[in-house]
């Protein structure tokens, strides 16, 4: 992610900017084993709050350290351990056959797709939701380069079954499970 990125994220975050908690989430968490669990680009990390709540070990990753610093302080205040790094997801090295579930809400970076399907163990469960290209039609000045196109998530993650896939006007959500090792 460029610098420019990374300063409008921290600048959004300084301003109030939360995030929040899925609904696709709380759906489809309970297929995954309760074990470790990995969420990208994850703000102030209510998704990852709410996984430590339900016993899953997990690791958060955001770009924006101001961001990381008030889900550090909302962990210590609900008495919950999550593993919050702050971290460009383009340098950062996932951990390869590690995480029983692997959440990215609203976050899109083609390159390491590939990572994150290593990054689940066999078995493991990913939850991926994002806008596709329909979002210019709500938000014109949107970078194109961030929206998916249709049924890119089923390319992008061929090597992964599918349990559930929409396209919902603006938004692409897919649900799916590794079940055989590739590399």
């Amino acid at each position: 992610m460029s610098q420019e990125d990374k300063e409008r994220w921290e600048e959004k975050y300084k301003k109030g900017w939360r995030s929040s908690l899925h609904k696709t989430l709380l759906d489809f968490y309970s297929l995954a084993k309760v074990g470790r669990a990995l969420e990208l680009a994850c703000g102030t990390g209510e998704n990852a709050l709410f996984l430590a709540s339900k016993g899953f070990l997990v690791d958060a990753i955001d770009i924006s350290c101001y961001a990381i610093e008030i889900a550090k302080r909302e962990a210590k205040a609900r008495n919950l351990e999550v593993n919050f790094l702050c971290a460009d997801l383009d340098d950062y090295q996932l951990l390869e056959n590690t995480y029983d579930l692997v959440i990215n809400f609203y976050y899109l970076n083609r390159d390491i797709c590939p990572k994150i399907v290593k990054a689940l163990k066999l078995g493991g469960i990913l939850i991926f939701e994002t806008y596709n290209q329909k979002h210019t039609l709500v938000k014109k000045d949107f970078n194109p380069e961030y929206l998916l196109k249709d049924g890119e998530p089923l390319e992008l993650f061929k090597e992964l079954e599918v349990i559930y896939y929409k396209e919902d006007f603006n938004i692409s959500t897919l649900i799916a499970r590794r079940n055989i090792i590739k590399d």
